[in-house]
Formats: C-alpha cells, structure tokens, sequence
C-alpha cells in the first residue's frame, strides 16, 4: 500500500471518517474489490466495484444553465437537516451519515459510518451567538485505532486551543475566525446563506496543533443531476498554498447550500462525495 491515508482535506481531514473506511478498505481484503458498505445503522452489504465517474476537469469553464424551479423556500437562517452521502475512491463506494441539529443556542454537527465492526464519529458543537459562529469543541473517535481520537476544546476566554486526548497532546493560540474541520463547513454554508460570500473567503482551520489557512472562491453556478433530482448549485474551489491538492465542491442554493457533491484531486487519486437523500428542516430535499 503506497499511502497509509488517502487526502480529503475539505469534507474530512486524512485521519476523519473517509480516510478510516478508505484506509479500512485498502488495509484488509477489500483492496482486491471485495468489502462492505458502510450504511450507518443498517446491516452490512457487500461492496461492489464501480466504475469511476465521467466528470469534467476540475479546472474547466462553469456550466451555465437555465434555473430549476424548486418548492424550497428561500431563507438567510441556518436549517437543521440529517442526510447519507456515497463516498467514492477510484472503484470503491460505500456511505456514511451526517447531521446538524440545534442544542440551546449552539449547533450540533455530527457525521457516523460503521465498517463491520470499526465505527467512526465526528462532532463538532459550534456556538451561534452575538460573536457569529465559533467552534467549542471537535471530537474524532475511531474504534480502529484509539490513536487518532481528537477532543478539541475552544478555549475563547483564555484564546486557547488545546487537545489532551490525542496521542500527543498539544495546545495553541486561538485567533477569531479560527474553526474545526467540520464548524469550517458550517462557516462557508452560513456566509452563503446569508449572501456575505462575494467571489472568496479565507477560513483558518486547526488540527493537531497546526493552523492551516484555505482559500475558497466562487468559480459558476450549475444545474447537476444528482440522486434526488436536478439542483441549482454554486460552484466553489478550495485550495491551500504549498499543496497540489484541490476540492471542487457544489453546494444547492434552494436548499440552503446544503453540500450535494464533492471532488478531491490528490496527485493522481480522486475522491468524490454525492448527496443520496436529505431532510432539511424536516422537509425531504428533492429536485
């Protein structure tokens, strides 16, 4: 095995939930084509050799196209929602579950799959107050190797970050706009719901002691065939300076930017994430 952990440094980071079920795949039997599906509370499913998708160069033109009418209604507040997405890696495909759900005056954002018998969480609370969105805590639980277990606390009061469940514990300076892997995504999501995204945005995120600062900027909107129909989305490209890998992410507008496709190129490896259903704010999400 060449790598030890595939790159999604926009949806998961390397040791998150997709890096585990592809590290899981690729570490056992299953880097032949055989496995299992990791559809998160149900029962395992054999997994099955696909095809990769035909898509386009991340670096092509935006398709413009006509709007798709939609019965969503338009809204500048965040929407509590639960949707499964495939996760996909050259020939390999299986799901994993996420969710954004309010506790008081806070956001729970929260993402489960399980692979046999490993199972993988990712949680993030993020505070919505008078100061904006800002993360309070990140927690990573592997039941594979109890090594990469994260537990972030956000120290605002004290500006400072400090993490004594990782296998090598770490504090850092905490500046304002600094967030998780997954509060980052809520960030971008809110700054286009509330229309405050322009062309580009800078997020800062830390991780195991390190801040790391990505570009995100709007490159088109497109109309895209997906699982649960035709959606109008924005089109957005994050990138970070020194490193070659770049994710292409499609976010639906009239559902509240919920993510609905995503794609990674990593050297000469791709991983790619798609929307199979969704609830947002009670309602089914359909094209």
């Amino acid at each position: 095995m060449s790598k030890s952990y595939p790159k999604l440094a926009f949806f998961f980071c390397k040791n998150s939930l997709l890096a585990l079920v592809f590290f899981t795949l690729a570490s056992h039997t299953f880097a032949s084509g055989g496995g299992m599906s990791a559809i998160h509370d149900t029962g395992p499913k054999m997994l099955v050799p696909v095809p990769p998708a035909k898509t386009k160069p991340i670096n092509a033109e935006p398709t413009k196209a006509e709007s798709v009418k939609t019965p969503a209604a338009q809204t500048s507040k965040i929407l509590p929602y639960e949707a499964e997405y495939k996760i996909s890696s050259n020939s390999l495909t299986t799901t994993a579950t996420r969710s954004l759900s309010k506790q008081g005056n806070n956001w729970q954002l929260s993402q489960h799959a399980k692979l046999m018998f490993i199972k993988v969480s990712e949680e993030s609370i993020i505070e919505d107050g008078a100061m904006g969105l800002r993360p309070l805590r990140y927690e990573y639980n592997n039941s594979f190797s109890s090594k990469q277990d994260q537990k972030i606390n956000f120290d605002w009061p004290r500006a400072l970050a400090t993490d004594k469940k990782y296998r090598k514990p770490w504090s850092a300076p905490l500046t304002a706009g600094t967030f998780d892997q997954l509060s980052a995504q809520l960030q971008m999501r809110q700054a286009l719901i509330s229309g405050r995204f322009d062309t580009a945005m800078v997020q800062t995120v830390v991780n195991r002691g390190k801040h790391k600062t990505y570009q995100v900027e709007k490159i088109g909107e497109e109309i895209i065939d997906s699982p649960v129909g035709k959606l109008n989305t924005v089109k957005l490209r994050r990138s970070r300076e020194g490193s070659d890998s770049e994710t292409i992410v499609w976010l639906a507008k009239d559902w509240n930017f919920l993510i609905v496709r995503l794609e990674q190129t990593d050297e000469d490896d791709t991983y790619s994430l798609e929307l199979l259903s969704a609830t947002l704010n009670g309602k089914k999400v359909k094209g």
